[in-house]
């Protein structure tokens, strides 16, 4: 039987290349379709079951526990505070946040993605280490992922030979199952990293640098999904314009 993960999402970041839009407004709670663009992600852990997410906040943690409370529709949220989010990147919000949790695999979601439901459903019934994957949105930005022959993670990265990219099975897309053991390594990596002020990095890239033959992590694409990551202008754009319509129809 596949252990149930509980969800954690990484709402810690300060959203600079988004510009004046997130001077005083964290990046999550920009809006989309009317409503914050976390909250969207919230939705799809209520419908998928989820009885609590738990939320790694820092830039404006009280704006965002103002705006989304304690509980989103039957599912409690929960909120623990990244407090060295300027000098740090995501690798330090996961392990806040993965130490907030101690027991039993996580659901790690980026709260800057606007997604179709059956990410959620995809990772959710994993029985392993694995990394969900996108179409690629021609963004300029994107996280590229390759995997060998059996699936598991062989790249992961934005620059990229061509070869890999031409390869490669599309972009991260933010979403992250990982169960205890490997985040028991994963902390104890990223502890090091905090002593030696090393630790400004994407957690995705350090759960790469970690996998391997003992701990495999494997990738998963989900084609044909509507999916976007906010971090620039354009991309709130194809976000507000183009996925959320596309969602839209969904439900």
């Amino acid at each position: 039987m596949v252990d149930r993960p509980q969800a954690v999402i990484l709402a810690a970041g300060l959203g600079t290349r988004l510009g004046g839009l997130t001077e005083a407004c964290p990046k999550c709670l920009l809006d989309v379709g009317g409503r914050p663009l976390i909250a969207h992600s919230l939705d799809n852990l209520a419908a998928a079951g989820f009885d609590e997410a738990l939320v790694v906040t820092g830039f404006r943690a009280g704006d965002i526990e103002r705006t989304i409370g304690t509980h989103h529709g039957r599912m409690a949220v929960r909120y623990v505070h990244n407090p060295d989010y300027a000098a740090t990147g995501s690798v330090v919000s996961l392990l806040v946040g993965a130490t907030a949790i101690d027991a039993g695999p996580l659901l790690i979601l980026e709260s800057d993605i606007l997604y179709h439901p059956d990410f959620i459903a995809v990772a959710r019934v994993a029985d392993r280490n694995l990394m969900l994957v996108a179409d690629p949105t021609g963004s300029g930005d994107e996280v590229y992922v390759a995997t060998d022959s059996a699936g598991r993670l062989a790249h992961l990265g934005k620059q990229v030979p061509r070869a890999v990219r031409r390869n490669s099975l599309g972009e991260f897309a933010g979403i992250t199952r990982l169960d205890r053991a490997f985040l028991g390594r994963y902390c104890q990596a990223a502890g090091r990293l905090v002593k030696h002020a090393a630790a400004s990095g994407h957690y995705e890239e350090l759960v790469f640098d970690l996998a391997g033959a003992e701990m495999p992590v494997f990738a998963r694409h989900c084609p044909g999904l509507p999916w976007t990551e906010v971090d620039t202008a354009a991309d709130l754009a194809r976000a507000r314009e183009q996925v959320f319509p596309a969602l839209e129809t969904v439900a």
